[in-house]
């Protein structure tokens, strides 16, 4: 610290003449703080009271409740649930199923220091799948634990630093349209640390990941039946094999606007897969097999520009993610190997995704775009109906006829192609290799906050016709009265929203 030169000596002061006496004089609060570059300055008077100084020794908390949800009521104007219609991995989520979640965090202050604050909060995010009590009639609900994690770190200085640890969803930026997250998306059981530094042209972030999971399946898990040490039976773990998943990602932006209210980045991401060795115990419950090891990896990258803040393009932005992954990493961190070599591993499989989403608006109306091409490849030497490549172009426009009111139409068409024919229809002695295509139109009358793609709360009146090939037909079973439909037909109302959610 720098030294700070004596203050001459003042004069004696005039007594102080108390009209009260039970009144208290409150002193000038003196704070030392360590020189912070051409901003040091020695001693600092604050003109604080007395209680102010207390809380600045405390620690603020607040709370903060957030959420996620979608709700609709459809027909398929036969008297049935109208049901969403794919042949590809992401379909256009115009008809996607109920789904809510309900998020509560606990975010914790300690006063400010120099520039930056020491916080932590505590996240958990409840999830409410699509068999609500008022359509089922039955008392239960399936519910998955989404987020339940906490993050504590420095923020507000030249450098951000967190750290967290939990069971929490991990992930970057989406397709919209699409409803999925095409170059990072974990669901991921461990820890990690990010670190963010903010210049005069834009912004760095680093995150680093490492974390677990073992599915509920033979191939992670098997439990076996053995005789109990007195009487009956008891159960033991026999075979149970963590998937190690380790992550980096680094993203630097480029501000082409003061504050960052136009920019671009880039972001790389990488992604590594680990499975151990372990034994199985075959289904005559005495001879066991070895199940071996196994492991993948993964890299993208993504392209981003945005403008925010005022001017006629206000919230638009567009992102471009081209993704590759091999072996283990190929089926996603919860995928279970199919199609696998002769040494029963995934090495030899494949999956190379490239996708777009964009959003252009203006103050008469609105734009959004998704799409996205997906190859993947199985580690068997000759192709099947497991192999395919696929892909979805979808495209929504809204019109701002009031600030309340914003009609619009959708339109979609996603085609698969297989490598092989399809097991229930075609044989390989005569091969007819199917490509199930669709496409949908639909009429939405929306209701918004405001002349925003992105304003929610949204009520949506929907109508769909999604038109289906005759590949599409057959993929679905021989018994499924849907097989002889050309046409499916979708009408309902949907609401959506989202506020306050540290995942969306």
């Amino acid at each position: 610290m720098e030294e700070v030169a004596a203050e001459p000596e003042q004069p004696e002061p005039a007594p102080v003449v108390q009209p009260e006496p039970a009144a208290v004089v409150v002193e000038p609060v003196v704070v030392e703080r360590p020189p912070l570059g051409r901003d040091a300055a020695g001693p600092v008077v604050a003109e604080a009271e007395a209680e102010a100084a207390v809380v600045d020794e405390g620690i603020r908390s607040e709370f903060i409740f957030g959420s996620y949800g979608r709700v609709r009521a459809a027909t398929d104007l036969q008297g049935s649930t109208a049901r969403p219609v794919n042949v590809v991995t992401y379909g256009s989520r115009i008809d996607e199923v109920s789904y809510a979640e309900l998020e509560f965090r606990q975010r914790f202050l300690t006063p400010e220091r120099n520039t930056s604050t020491f916080h932590s909060e505590v996240v958990a995010t409840l999830a409410f799948l699509d068999d609500f009590f008022h359509y089922t009639g039955r008392f239960e609900q399936s519910l998955a634990m989404r987020n339940l994690y906490a993050e504590l770190g420095w923020a507000g200085g030249l450098v951000d630093v967190s750290l967290w640890g939990g069971s929490r969803m991990y992930r970057g930026d989406d397709v919209y349209l699409l409803d999925f997250w095409p170059l990072d998306n974990l669901n991921t059981v461990g820890g990690g640390t990010r670190v963010a530094m903010g210049q005069d042209f834009g912004r760095t972030e680093i995150k680093v990941h490492a974390g677990v999971n073992r599915l509920v399946d033979p191939y992670q898990l098997q439990v076996v039946r053995v005789p109990g040490i007195e009487f009956g039976a008891d159960d033991v773990v026999f075979l149970d094999r963590q998937r190690f998943i380790v992550s980096g990602r680094a993203e630097q932006q480029l501000w082409l606007a003061p504050q960052g209210r136009t920019g671009l980045k880039l972001a790389v991401y990488g992604e590594s897969q680990h499975l151990p060795e372990g034994t199985q115990r075959l289904a005559d419950g005495v001879n066991e097999r070895t199940v071996p090891e196994d492991d993948g990896w993964l890299i993208g990258t993504q392209l981003g520009f945005w403008t925010a803040g005022e001017g006629l393009f206000a919230g638009s932005f567009a992102n471009l993610f081209v993704r590759y992954a091999s072996d283990l990493a190929a089926y996603g961190e919860f995928g279970i190997p199919y199609g696998v070599n002769l040494e029963e591993t995934s090495q030899g499989a494949s999956e190379l995704l490239v996708a777009l989403s964009g959003n252009l608006e203006t103050p008469w109306a609105g734009l959004l775009v998704g799409a996205y091409f997906k190859d993947f490849a199985t580690a068997g030497r000759e192709s099947t109906f497991r192999d395919y490549w696929e892909t979805i172009v979808a495209a929504r426009v809204h019109a701002y006829v009031t600030r309340h009111i914003h009609p619009g139409v959708e339109i979609s068409h996603q085609v698969r192609q297989h490598g092989g024919p399809f097991p229930e229809t075609e044989s390989y002695s005569s091969p007819r290799f199917e490509v199930p295509a669709v496409t949908k139109l639909s009429f939405i009358q929306a209701f918004s906050m405001e002349p925003s793609m992105y304003s929610r709360p949204q009520l949506r009146l929907i109508y769909t016709a999604s038109m289906l090939n005759e590949s599409a037909q057959r993929s679905y079973r021989p018994q499924d009265p849907r097989r002889e439909l050309d046409v499916q037909h979708y009408l309902g109302v949907m609401v959506e929203w989202w506020f306050n959610s540290a995942s969306y």
